[in-house]
């Protein structure tokens, strides 16, 4: 019975990521992702990592980028996502993984850990593929 509620688990979980793996693919043409290092991860965090299945769910991605000729790139492992302020590029060293939100000394922004992360990302690798800095423009910029 333990086996049969596992694979079923597995089953859906399987699923799951090859629909949302294609609704990204279908959705989006230049696709971003962070390295990480799964395995250190696993340490800090044990088993929750590997349940996850985040490895299997990103090689279902680069499978259907290639089907659908999308970019699919990824930023590197070491780039202080989380840390850089996305308005002034300031880099705030002290933050903590347990800060979910800080406030940027250089500009006075406050930001969303993850949020922000996402923003860089884009920026980042959108700017490896000669893309500029992949942010949306500002209503400022849009009014002039």
């Amino acid at each position: 019975n333990v086996a049969r509620k596992h694979r079923k688990i597995a089953n859906q979980r399987s699923d799951f990521h090859w629909k949302l793996a294609s609704r990204i693919t279908s959705e989006y043409d230049f696709i971003f992702f962070e390295d990480l290092v799964l395995k250190g991860m696993q340490r800090l965090w044990g088993r929750k990592i590997s349940d996850l299945g985040f490895y299997s769910f990103l090689q279902k991605v680069k499978y259907y980028g290639e089907i659908k000729c999308k970019h699919i790139g990824f930023i590197d492992r070491f780039y202080p996502s989380s840390k850089t302020c996305s308005d002034c590029g300031f880099v705030f060293k002290e933050l903590e993984l347990r800060q979910r939100s800080w406030k940027c000394v250089g500009c006075g922004v406050v930001h969303n850990r993850d949020r922000n992360a996402s923003v860089n990302i884009q920026s980042v690798g959108a700017s490896t593929l000669g893309l500029g800095d992949g942010r949306p423009p500002s209503p400022e910029a849009i009014a002039a």
